[in-house]
């Protein structure tokens, strides 16, 4: 049974009724748009577990040691500040997100993305799904950005994971779902990271909200008008993108008075 709009639906029984109109049988969809039954599920998940794994050992590989404890590799692609105001490396923004600090660091948020990213993945689609990852996971290290400047950096997935924990919650409301464990997951994930002081707060906090802004966008805006569920998600991409250049020409222009001075 797949949950729909009102109540739930059965994927065999739709698939039978389009037969029987003498429609081509297609395979039944969600209420959200994602496919009730694909071929291999959570595919989309897997991929990017493993460019995390990858990634990950890239991190610890010595030939590409770099100055301090990290690698080049960790340098070049983590969320540091002087790196975007310098060198206007917004693409730090998104690669961030695919880097760990330690075996633990990996393992909880793999784990995490594996847990909600399978389910979101086959309510959402592959497509809103991988959306919904980007955007969240710019989201948070924009955040951060915006409040750290010269001082950000920070590596981890928990920015895409917390909002996937946002957008699950708003799915669950639209579906009439019981979010009450998520609520207590959120809650006790947000009080980890508060009491954690190495953990990117602003990060977490931005990862949530952009995930509750482009969930409520596939939860209530129709999956039949997937044009303006795009138009929506991708103007809070470049909503994004035009505060962290922003941030940059202020950072820049505070260095060069500075510099005059």
């Amino acid at each position: 049974m797949r949950p729909a709009a009102v109540g739930f639906h059965c994927p065999e029984e739709g698939g039978a009724a389009a037969s029987r109109r003498g429609g081509a049988s297609r395979r039944p969809v969600t209420s959200l748009g994602g496919r009730a039954m694909m071929r291999r599920p959570g595919l989309v998940t897997q991929v990017l577990i493993g460019l995390c794994v990858v990634a990950y050992v890239l991190q610890g590989l010595p030939g590409l040691a770099g100055s301090g404890p990290d690698n080049a590799f960790t340098q070049d692609y983590s969320l540091y500040g002087p790196g975007i105001a310098f060198d206007d490396e917004y693409y730090r923004l998104l690669t961030a997100a695919f880097l760990h600090a330690g075996i633990l660091h990996i393992l909880f948020n793999m784990y995490a993305l594996y847990l909600l990213g399978s389910q979101l993945e086959q309510i959402l689609g592959r497509v809103r799904y991988l959306a919904l990852f980007v955007v969240c996971a710019i989201g948070g290290n924009t955040l951060s950005y915006l409040v750290n400047g010269w001082s950000t950096f920070s590596v981890g997935a928990s920015t895409a994971v917390f909002g996937f924990f946002a957008a699950y919650y708003v799915i669950a409301r639209r579906l009439r779902a019981d979010t009450s464990a998520i609520l207590v997951i959120v809650g006790i994930n947000l009080i980890i990271t508060f009491t954690i002081a190495r953990i990117d707060k602003w990060g977490h906090i931005g990862g949530l909200v952009v995930g509750l802004v482009v969930g409520a966008v596939y939860a209530y805006v129709p999956s039949r008008r997937g044009w303006v569920q795009a138009v929506a998600v991708g103007g809070v991409l470049a909503a994004l993108l035009f505060a962290a250049v922003v941030r940059t020409s202020t950072l820049t222009l505070t260095s060069l008075s500075v510099f005059v001075q």
